[in-house]
């Protein structure tokens, strides 16, 4: 925000402008969109601020009548169960269709800006570019990626964040105002394991909401979290470790087991270099359902973004390490064409 404000309000100049976020308070010390308004800056640019909105009111061509501006403020996550890049590309599509000019701030991802998971999928719908589970990508780079699915009259523009170094894209670390992507969780830790469990959210396990520690346990009345933990003893599971623990959710947002004491699994990352968010996600769901069978009800995160078809194959039998393995061709690739995209060293 304030790079947009010093630098390149010229971009908006003399425009009706929608300012979309999912977070239209102040945050970080800096003021909220709407008190722009009286910021001497944008009056004397001439830049109206029409109305704030939320992504998803932007997705309506209502939203857009009057209006030749907008400013994109988005915090994507840069993993899959949290990423807003379809969203987002719908959204520039849609100014396109108004012929509205497009400013994008650039937000850096929260779980690392060289840290690509597999397997692949593609998240912007009709196109074929297929990108990581976990893409380390900022906002901007993601569009460098897919600028040429964008309409021809796009016009958009990325205002780049001030004084960011890649090795710090983790949370908070970056010095921006950072929010998580997940509402429950705080820290960059959990936030890891949160996108690896967020894809089984269809399954009959608790993901330990409704407890101090969500996203960092999951249970059922039904686990019998030694066997489990046996399957997953031998399985390549770098940067994390598990343990038995009953727990009971109160109050659960999910609705899951609330009041009941349960077998548990806590997970506890060690090393969040090593942690790979699709192969932890894949293997914990092979080593319950190689257990438990149908009592996961595996097929409820078959709609899982990112993960729901390799998740649909772990139900029929497939190794999720050969899952994930068959895509380092592609992730490889993928790596290459990220260097090329980067906006920040």
């Amino acid at each position: 925000m304030t790079v947009l404000v010093e630098d390149s309000l010229r971009l908006l100049a003399g425009r009706g402008v929608l300012w979309i976020t999912e977070q239209p308070g102040a945050r970080g010390g800096l003021p909220s969109p709407a008190e722009l308004r009286e910021d001497g800056r944008v009056r004397r640019m001439n830049v109206h601020l029409l109305a704030v909105i939320s992504p998803d009111s932007a997705l309506s061509d209502a939203a857009w009548r009057g209006v030749n501006g907008a400013v994109i403020d988005i915090n994507d996550g840069g993993f899959a169960a949290r990423s807003s890049l379809g969203k987002l590309h719908r959204m520039v599509a849609k100014a396109a269709s108004h012929k509205a000019t497009v400013v994008v701030l650039d937000h850096p991802p929260s779980l690392g800006g060289e840290s690509y998971d597999g397997p692949m999928w593609r998240p912007v719908a009709g196109s074929d570019i297929a990108i990581p589970v976990r893409y380390g990508l900022s906002v901007g780079e993601a569009l460098r990626l897919f600028a040429s699915t964008l309409p021809a009259g796009a016009d958009l523009h990325v205002v780049p964040a001030r004084g960011v170094r890649r090795d710090r894209f983790w949370g908070g670390e970056s010095k921006l105002p950072w929010t998580s992507p997940v509402e429950e969780v705080r820290s960059v830790d959990d936030l890891l394991l949160a996108a690896s469990l967020l894809p089984l959210e269809g399954t009959t396990l608790s993901l330990g909401r409704g407890t101090a520690y969500p996203f960092t346990l999951i249970g059922a009345p039904w686990l019998n979290a030694k066997r489990v933990l046996d399957e997953l003893a031998d399985r390549p599971l770098p940067g994390v470790r598990f343990e038995a623990e009953r727990f009971t959710p109160r109050g659960p947002s999910d609705g899951k087991y609330d009041g009941m004491s349960i077998p548990g699994i806590r997970i506890e990352v060690l090393d969040r270099e090593r942690v790979q968010t699709g192969r932890l996600a894949l293997n914990l769901a092979w080593a319950v359902w190689k257990v438990h069978g149908d009592s996961l009800k595996l097929a409820g995160a078959a709609g899982a973004p990112g993960l729901g078809e390799a998740l649909a194959l772990v139900a029929r039998g497939a190794d999720p390490d050969s899952l994930v393995d068959a895509s380092l061709t592609a992730l490889v690739a993928f790596q290459k064409k990220a260097r090329t995209l980067q906006l920040y060293r």
